[in-house]
């Protein structure tokens, strides 16, 4: 499915995010952001996006600890490519994948937890169903900064093709207690009243 996320839409989303999280547990600490959607550079740096500290930049010096860093590649063919970077491999970050390492796009209701199947693979890697101009769920992993458990989440995306630029980021959310996550069902919602063919 194509699409973009709009003003009214995000906001919608926003809306369903804060009821999806009022129907949680006690125990369960979904943290949720950002407010406003996030455009991605079409550059080689993209943007860098901490998830915990919620700061965003388009160079890793500006975004300490960044968790994702989504950008344009310059080597592959054609150059520009959408790809993910997850930096060092003590930080625990990657992405769901499909099989092998090739990005899964998710939809709702699918659970993000330590059996899910995750690639770290950055210029390497599969994003061919990103590149396409997709809006779905990317999932991941990362090493929480202020507590060093390894936290399962997910990002709202907008892609276009045929490279993937523009792109957006919607929002995300992730379960800081080191439990899984699933999706939330919101397409219905979004795709009724917030997209474009």
């Amino acid at each position: 499915m194509r699409g973009r996320f709009h003003g009214a839409a995000h906001r919608r989303v926003a809306t369903a995010l804060i009821l999806c999280l009022t129907g949680s547990s006690a125990q369960a600490a979904i943290v949720c952001g950002p407010t406003t959607a996030l455009s991605v550079p079409a550059t080689t740096e993209g943007l860098y996006v901490n998830l915990v500290s919620g700061v965003s930049g388009i160079t890793e010096a500006t975004v300490p600890g960044f968790d994702i860093d989504i950008y344009a590649a310059a080597s592959t063919n054609p150059s520009g490519q959408l790809r993910f970077y997850w930096g060092p491999e003590s930080t625990g970050g990657a992405g769901v994948a499909s099989s092998g390492d090739i990005y899964a796009v998710l939809g709702a209701s699918t659970l993000i937890d330590a059996n899910s199947l995750f690639t770290r693979a950055a210029f390497t890697g599969n994003t061919h169903a990103w590149q396409a101009g997709t809006s779905g769920y990317l999932g991941l992993r990362f090493r929480n900064d202020g507590t060093t458990l390894i936290n399962y989440g997910w990002m709202a995306l907008s892609t276009s093709a045929p490279l993937g630029f523009p792109a957006t980021i919607e929002g995300w959310c992730y379960e800081d207690s080191g439990a899984g996550i699933t999706t939330p069902a919101l397409p219905d919602l979004i795709f009724a009243h917030g997209f474009e063919s």
